[in-house]
C-alpha cells in the first residue's frame, strides 16, 4: 500500500474529519467558557459620586460600629468601588492577616462583606489563604476575588455584584491550575 492511497482512503479521511471536528469544538468551548465570566463592563454604574463625604456613619450594624474608626478615615478617601464606595483595610496584629471592607462615601453605610487573607509560605513565594481581592473598579459594580485555604483542591475565583447596597455571589469558578501543597 502506498502513502498516497492511505490518505484518499475514505475511512482515514472520515477519521481526519471527525478529529479536526472535535478539536475545533473543544477549542470554541474553551473559548466560550473563559468568555461567559462575568466582566467589569456588564456591572456598570450610572455615575461617580463626588460629593461630601456623608457626616456621619451609618452604625446600625454591628460590624459597622465595631471599626467605626477605620470607617471614618475611609470615608475620606477616593471612591475606588461601584462608583460611591471608599476601600477601608486593617491588619490583625502580628498575624500578616489583612481585612478589607468598603464604606459607602454618600451613605456612611459599610458594604455588608468583608475580605480577610493572610499569607503562608516563606517571603519570596508567599500563598494567600482566605478571599483576596482581584479586581474592583470605581466604574463597575464587579468584584473578583482569590479564595482558597490550606487544603489540596480547594482555590476558587469568586464573581461578586453589588445590587442593592449588598454583595451577591454570582459565580464560583474551580482554579483547576493551582495545587496548594
Amino acid at each position: 500500500m502506498h502513502g498516497a492511497s492511505f490518505t484518499h482512503n475514505p475511512a482515514w479521511l472520515t477519521i481526519k474529519w471527525l478529529a479536526s471536528f472535535f478539536m475545533l469544538a473543544f477549542f470554541s468551548m474553551q473559548s466560550s467558557a473563559s468568555d461567559s465570566l462575568p466582566k467589569g463592563r456588564d456591572y456598570p454604574v450610572e455615575h461617580i459620586y463626588s460629593g461630601k463625604p456623608a457626616e456621619h456613619l451609618d452604625r446600625s450594624d454591628e460590624f459597622t460600629n465595631m471599626f467605626r474608626t477605620r470607617f471614618k478615615e475611609a470615608i475620606q478617601g477616593d471612591v475606588v468601588f461601584a462608583g460611591e464606595y471608599a476601600r477601608v483595610g486593617w491588619g490583625c496584629g502580628g498575624s500578616g492577616c489583612n481585612t478589607t471592607a468598603f464604606i459607602n462615601k454618600r451613605t456612611g453605610r459599610a458594604l455588608n462583606h468583608s475580605f480577610m487573607v493572610y499569607y503562608v509560605g516563606d517571603d519570596e513565594n508567599p500563598t494567600p489563604v482566605g478571599e483576596e481581592i482581584l479586581y474592583i473598579n470605581k466604574n463597575s459594580r464587579l468584584l473578583v476575588t482569590y479564595e482558597t485555604d490550606d487544603t489540596p483542591d480547594s482555590s476558587f475565583y469568586n464573581y461578586y455584584a453589588l445590587n442593592k447596597n449588598a454583595l451577591t455571589l454570582i459565580r464560583k469558578v474551580k482554579d483547576t491550575n493551582t495545587k496548594v501543597p
